[in-house]
């Protein structure tokens, strides 16, 4: 698939791509999930309008590990749907709107104080229909207004490649082992980037890709690389790359080296 085809159609995060990835880089890793019910992703809808209102990929992920995500740490608090049920049926209390605002993530408490909770943005669902827009705030500031929301990532698809990835890839042992690139902010740099990989053999995954969040993988060589498009919260093309094997590791980072200048425009 080349650069421009992908902007016009990127392929879809499914969650059967997605658990055939993780047991193909780390056997195991899906063991402790658990689906939500059908009742319980009824309940959670109701607020909202009903099932139709749940982002399908959403939804797909309720019914793959919408109980529990075993091992598997997406966030800092809960993504669990028996969690965000007792949320919904706490005292009363002021909520954001339900007819934008879906909340699939509560932040825990932590030495650092609270962490946000994670929404979709119901009015701002993707091209395909599949997902939508969302952002990182606590619930009491989306309702008073008092903060901005951090928009982390663009749409639960690119938040949940982009954790997978780095759970299962890119922070296993020896984690120093995975390289970070940092590429600036010149206009075309994401295109460049995904040329020079797929140039050396890498192809997309079974996460799918979106314009902004773009996993590759070249089987032969054993190697993942992340590509990141500049947002407000990073305002520069990242990349992470990792192998397998530590002789294909500082192959690439050699090969990437020597066109690293040129990737990143200078």
């Amino acid at each position: 698939m080349t650069w421009p085809e992908l902007l016009e159609s990127p392929p879809p995060l499914s969650m059967t791509g997605l658990l055939a990835f993780m047991e193909r880089w780390k056997p195991g890793s899906t063991e402790g999930f658990e689906p939500a019910t059908a009742e319980q992703i009824v309940a959670l809808a109701k607020p909202h309008g009903g099932l139709h209102a749940l982002p399908p990929v959403y939804r797909e992920f309720l019914e793959t590990m919408g109980a529990s995500t075993g091992d598997l740490r997406l966030t800092f608090g809960t993504t669990s749907i028996s969690a965000l049920l007792a949320d919904l049926a706490a005292p009363q209390r002021e909520r954001p709107d339900s007819r934008h605002f879906l909340k699939f993530a509560i932040g825990e408490d932590d030495d650092n104080g609270r962490q946000p909770d994670e929404f979709f943005e119901l009015t701002r669902p993707t091209p395909d229909g599949r997902d939508a827009a969302i952002l990182s705030i606590r619930e009491e500031d989306l309702v008073s207004r008092k903060s901005n929301a951090e928009r982390l990532f663009p749409t639960f698809s690119d938040w949940l490649r982009s954790i997978v990835a780095s759970r299962v890839v890119f922070e296993t042992e020896p984690e120093k082992q995975t390289q970070y690139y940092s590429l600036g902010e010149q206009p075309g740099t994401p295109a460049r980037a995904y040329e020079f990989f797929t140039r050396l053999g890498f192809s997309l995954t079974e996460l799918g890709a979106s314009a902004d969040v773009v996993l590759l993988e070249q089987p032969e060589r054993g190697a993942i690389a992340l590509l990141s498009a500049p947002s407000t919260w990073i305002p520069r093309t990242g990349v992470q790359l990792r192998a397998r094997d530590k002789t294909q590791q500082r192959l690439l980072e050699e090969i990437f080296s020597d066109h690293e200048k040129a990737l990143s425009g200078g």
